[in-house]
Formats: C-alpha cells, structure tokens, sequence
C-alpha cells in the first residue's frame, strides 16, 4: 500500500491541480498546481473543505453527489469531464473541469480529483453547452478497464483521469504503462505498445541525443531530474507529430528507482496556430513599413508631378523639352499608381464602404473579364441566389476581381477555365482563432478558381507578399494579390489561398455581411450511439485529419483516419464495417479521392462518401472530377455542418456514387 509520501510525488511530476480527498470531503493531499491555480498555500488547502474551493451555489449538490459516490464504492469512476464554476481565494469565480477515480486504502476510500483549468477555453455559456455535452459523452463512456498493469491504485486513479498521455517504462525502456490519452496521440492501443521498447515503437525525427541519454537505461536512475522536450516522433499510422514531452524517475514507495514516467501532449494544433500567427504579424508589419513609405513618396511624388505639370504650361508644345517632361510625367503618374497598390496592401488608402449586391456586382464585371480574358478561357458563374449585400467598396472590389482574373489567365496560358461563385457563410471560434484581426460572424464569400498551374505551399505562404511575383521580368509588379490582401483586410473580412501544383488556385473573399443573421446554435446528433454510422477519414493534412477525427469522436462517431488512398482500401479490406467513407477529393500522393469512393464501393456496395475539398464544388466539376452537393462539404466546414451531412447521408443518401 503506497504512502501518502508516494501518493504525493506522483502529484509533483502531474501538470494538472490534483487534489486527494476523504470520504468527509476534506482535503487530504494537494500539490503546488493547486496552490497556484486557487491562491491559497499548501498548508491551507490541506484539511479543507473541498466544497469551499467552489461558490456557495455550487456546494449543496456537490456535497450530495461526493456523499453518493463514497455510499457506492464498486462505481469506478464518477464525473469525468464534469464543468463547473470554482471559486480563488480572492473570492473571483472561473470555469474548471473536474475528473475524479476512486483510491482505495486500508483506512478507507478516498477520492482522486484531477481539476483543470477553463478560463481560456470559453466563456459562460460555452462552458455551459460544453458541459451538458461532455455529461453525455461521460455517460456513454462510464467505465474503465481494469489496468493490469497498476503497480498501485492511487497511480491507477490518475492514470485514467489525465488528459496527458502518461507511459512508464522500465530500467531498459521496455513500457508497461501506455493510458488512453497515449494511443489517441500514437495510433498505437495499449496492447500493442506494451512490452515495446519505447524509443523503437516511437522514434524521435531526427534522434535527440539530450532526450535518448536521459533515457538510457545505464544512467543513475536515481539522479535524473524531470526534463521537458519539445520533439517530433512517428505514429503507427507513419504521420509526424509534434510533442511536449516531460521525463523524470519514477520511484516506488521503497525508493528504488524503478522506471521512467512520460508524459506527453499533442502540441500540433499549437505549433500550426503560432505559425499561422507569425505569419499575419509578419504581414501586419510589413504593411506598417510599407505605408510609412508609401505616404512619403507620395508627397515626393506629389511635388515631381505637380511642377512637371507647371513646367509643361511654359513648354512649347512642339519642343524636345516638352516631349521629355512628358515622358517624365507619365512616368510619375506610373509611380503614383505603384503607391496606390502599396497603399491598398498596407491598409491605408481610402475606401467607400458601402452595401452590396454582390451578384449584380460579379456579373456586372463579366463583361470586361470576358475581354480581357479572351476565348480560350471559360468563365463559370456559381452565384447563390439568396447571397446576402457585403459592406466593401464597390470599385475596389470589381479591381480585386480584375487582379484575380488576370492571375488565372496569366496561369492558364494554354486555356482552361474560370469559376466565380458567391456564397452566404458563418466564420466560426475554430476558424477565425488563427487570424488576429478577424472576427467570428457571418460573411459573404467570393471565390475565384483557375484550372491553372497551381502554386506549392512556399508559393502560397507568399503570395501576398508585395513584389513577389513568379512572373518573368517586366510582366508584373507583384502587387496583385497585395492589393486584394490589402482591400479584403481593410474592410474587416480575410483571405485565404487554396493550391496544389497541377490542380489550379483557388482564392476565397470573406467580406462582412451588410445586415448579420444571428450565430447558428451547436446541435447534437440525433442518433444514439447504437445507430451512428462507423467512419473512415481519408485526409493526407495530418492536423486536418486529427481535427475532424476529434471533432466526429467528440460528436460520439466511431471514426478512423486514413492518411492516403492504399491505407485507406487496406483499411477497407480488413474492415468491413465502415458505413460512411469521408474523404478529400485533391490529395496530395497516390489516386485522388474519386477513385478511393470508387474502389471503396466495389469492396463495400452500400458504402456511403462524403467528399469534402478546399476547391469549390464548382471549380471540380470544371476539372471533371463530378460531385452532387449532397455529397459534398467545402473547406472550411464547421462542427455542425459536417455532423448535418453525414446524419442526411446516413438516414437518407443513397449508397454509391
């Protein structure tokens, strides 16, 4: 039986507040992440009521479900995911998820209470949907498997209610610990990682020489302090994920150094927002230094065009002087135009917003698109009849579709094809998080696909940049898509670049609606747990696969990911008992998404697809890869429009393609 010393270092290696209580509900053990997280001392919490770390509100039922869960000791686990509100010591209140497992001893049963944190995550009603939520995934998720392979009970209860993925290895570096929260991160389930040596099932890209010594098994296990790691390692699947990874010791209540105690966490998400981050201030700064210049050429400009001009009033018409000033002035005028693109990128020119009839607006320029275009390129119009009016500047906006029509014909020197389509959208939490100046709400969306060349994802991370043209010398300026960038900014929407080479670019507008609808509220699926179709998600964007994977999984979906199309048909022929194949159409390596539906169906016949792209419906049927729109869903989607479609299909689609 593990001592209350024991029970207390594996509180000091755990991230989280951990709090062990007595079945009268007082405050046995704490660690310093508690103390921090509340305000009060060690010595404070200790012999504490845990009810009064919570408001006065909250207290009484409290009380009644810790009484309940101590009256029934076979229950293994009770509340995991619970959200309520905790109170500081300050007396300010904020949102925390709590989990508890059971720890039994000789002097009685005790309570583990893992508590994290939830003021960054939501606010108030969010925390409140989240928790009606998380309630009933918790109810259709009551039960923990027996660990068989707990050294001790007060390791199991925290071992099941963590978050983080925690492994224990031996001296050798053989595992015998792997939670649940390690084989969602590694793909690999306990029982076939346990027994495996660690750095061989998980290997570190490339190998951290710092890391594999603190692990080696002829160190003085009794000397290695906790080490934190931020490392790359492989998934069984083959995908690279990026990991925060601590490591320290981890003794047995004898003292003798038994093994290594891991703990790690999926930072992928993090990385690609901090990137995505970096970016928009690089963009931002940019457009600062930009505008500061372009203002003061302006003036200088200013100056050159204006006395040019008075010097022409005194210039015979006819006189090799005055043909010069008149070169010289056009030329001034060509830099004048050049400050204006400079201005549009930076953020700063002068716009008339107003309210728009975007369709009337689109097809009111077809005609100079056609022009200028010429006939070897087809213009495609996809406008949704009900598009809502945008608040934009009208002339600026017919200038951002003229620059963006010359970019697809200038990629498209052979000929191909050329979609606009408008549509009505809601930029939600998850999509507008990674813009710093963008808002959730609803937009009016314009977008522009060519057939052309496409772009690589160096090229399309700078496409906005000014002066970055793939152009040859002297057949543009690069200031293009600046402008767009600039203009789109400015009034209050966002832009997005969608490309591969040899598959065409697509261009997204996102422009504020004139009059906002109110925000679509969350719904649940309807299906119960016994009824929801068995998933399989082909996407080869790893952090893509693993958000619509976690968004299906939170929804209460069985779902598997699948990196590319081989994976996703050996996936098939060993597993029948997919009934919905998700999967992106464009795919980077291997056959396209078509042709997996296609070979999905002669395996399975009443297998179900939902195709979903970052191109437009429109633009695949141009490049004759054919979709119908109940079998479709766009890129960006959002939680509740995957989870409408894949129910429609389920109840209502047809099998095949």
């Amino acid at each position: 039986m593990p001592s209350l010393e024991a029970i207390a270092k594996v509180f000091s290696v755990v991230p989280d507040p951990m709090v062990l209580v007595d079945s009268r509900g007082m405050i046995v053990l704490s660690n310093a992440q508690t103390s921090n997280l509340f305000g009060y001392a060690l010595r404070e919490l200790e012999g504490k009521p845990v009810a009064s770390l919570l408001p006065e509100s909250y207290r009484a039922s409290h009380q009644k479900q810790l009484e309940g869960y101590f009256r029934s000791p076979s229950v293994r686990t009770l509340g995991i995911g619970m959200e309520l509100f905790a109170i500081r010591a300050d007396g300010s209140e904020f949102p925390v998820e709590i989990s508890l497992s059971p720890y039994k001893r000789a002097d009685g049963v005790f309570a583990v209470a893992s508590i994290r944190d939830l003021t960054e995550r939501a606010n108030l009603a969010e925390v409140r949907r989240e928790s009606q939520r998380q309630k009933v995934i918790a109810e259709e998720r009551a039960r923990v498997a027996q660990d068989q392979a707990s050294k001790n009970e007060a390791f199991r209860a925290i071992f099941e209610a963590s978050p983080h993925g925690i492994i224990t290895t031996r001296r050798d570096g053989v595992i015998d610990r792997w939670n649940r929260a390690a084989e969602a991160i590694y793909n690999y389930t306990a029982a076939e990682a346990i027994g495996s040596v660690f750095w061989d099932l998980v290997k570190t890209i490339p190998p951290d020489n710092d890391l594999l010594a603190t692990a080696d098994h002829g160190a003085d296990i009794q000397n290695v302090e906790l080490k934190n790691f931020e490392i790359r390692q492989r998934r069984k699947d083959g995908g690279i994920v990026d990991i925060s990874l601590s490591c320290t010791a981890f003794r047995d209540t004898g003292g003798d150094g038994s093994g290594f105690l891991y703990l790690v966490d999926d930072i992928g998400e993090r990385k690609t927002i901090e990137q995505q981050l970096r970016q928009s201030q690089k963009m931002e700064a940019v457009g600062q230094m930009t505008g500061g210049i372009a203002h003061d050429f302006n003036n200088l400009l200013s100056i050159i065009i204006c006395n040019l001009e008075l010097l022409q009033e005194e210039l015979p018409g006819e006189s090799a002087n005055r043909a010069l000033s008149d070169m010289a002035l056009k030329a001034g005028l060509q830099g004048a135009e050049l400050i204006k693109q400079l201005l549009a990128f930076s953020r700063k020119q002068n716009l008339a917003p107003q309210k728009i009839m975007v369709n009337e607006l689109v097809h009111g320029t077809m005609g100079l698109l056609a022009r200028s275009l010429g006939e070897h390129i087809e213009i495609i119009l996809e406008t949704e009849p009900e598009v809502c009016q945008a608040i934009a500047d009208p002339v600026q906006l017919g200038t951002a579709l003229v620059n963006l029509a010359t970019n697809a014909r200038d990629a498209m020197p052979n000929g191909g094809s050329l979609v606009i389509e408008t549509k009505n959208v809601y930029l939600d939490e998850t999509y507008v998080r990674q813009f710093a100046d963008l808002h959730p709400g609803e937009y009016v969306m314009i977008s522009v696909t060519d057939s052309g060349e496409g772009m690589t994802k160096d090229m399309v991370e700078r496409a906005f940049d000014p002066f970055f043209t793939t152009k040859l010398p002297g057949k543009g300026t690069g200031l293009g898509l600046s402008m767009v960038f600039g203009f789109v900014k400015q009034s209050g929407g966002n832009v997005r670049i969608y490309s591969e080479p040899g598959d065409g670019t697509t261009v997204r507008l996102y422009l504020p609606r004139a009059i906002a609808a109110p925000a679509p509220s969350p719904t649940v699926a309807k299906q119960s747990k016994a009824t929801m179709p068995r998933i399989l998600i082909v996407e080869n964007n790893t952090d893509l696969a693993k958000s619509a994977h976690r968004l299906l999984s939170n929804a209460g979906y069985e779902a598997v990911i699948a990196t590319n199309g081989q994976e996703a048909l050996d996936t098939l022929r060993t597993d029948r008992r997919f009934q919905v194949l998700f999967t992106d159409i464009i795919m980077t390596r291997g056959i396209d998404g078509i042709e997996i539906a296609n070979e999905a169906i002669k395996l399975k016949p009443d297998m179900k697809v939902l195709f979903s792209s970052g191109f437009s419906k429109a633009a695949l049927l141009a490049s004759g890869k054919k979709v119908v729109e109940e079998r479709f869903i766009a890129k960006p989607y959002r939680r509740e429009d995957l989870i409408t479609k894949i129910e429609s299909l389920a109840e209502n689609g047809r099998s095949g393609l």
